[in-house]
């Protein structure tokens, strides 16, 4: 157990808390005290931060092209101006 992991355990005990310890990769690697732990758990059920976000932009054109109605006629000439 990494020795940090061990100390905030240790000093949560001696408030008389009640630690959760969360692994990552296998090993121990986060201290919680058991209240934190179960609030943070339900946040996601009630918040819901994904609805929220942003999908994907979409690359701008190059051409700078306009979605809707041609306004003129595009000719030759128009094109290599």
């Amino acid at each position: 157990m990494p020795r940090g992991v061990a100390q905030r355990i240790v000093e949560r005990s001696a408030r008389g808390e009640v630690a959760v310890v969360v692994p990552r990769e296998g090993r121990p690697s986060r201290v919680f005290e058991l209240r934190n732990y179960l609030k943070m758990q339900n946040l996601p059920k009630t918040v819901k931060p994904w609805t929220h976000r942003k999908g994907p932009q979409t690359p701008p054109d190059p051409l700078g092209a306009i979605e809707g109605k041609v306004l003129t006629e595009m000719s030759r000439k128009d094109i290599y101006d």
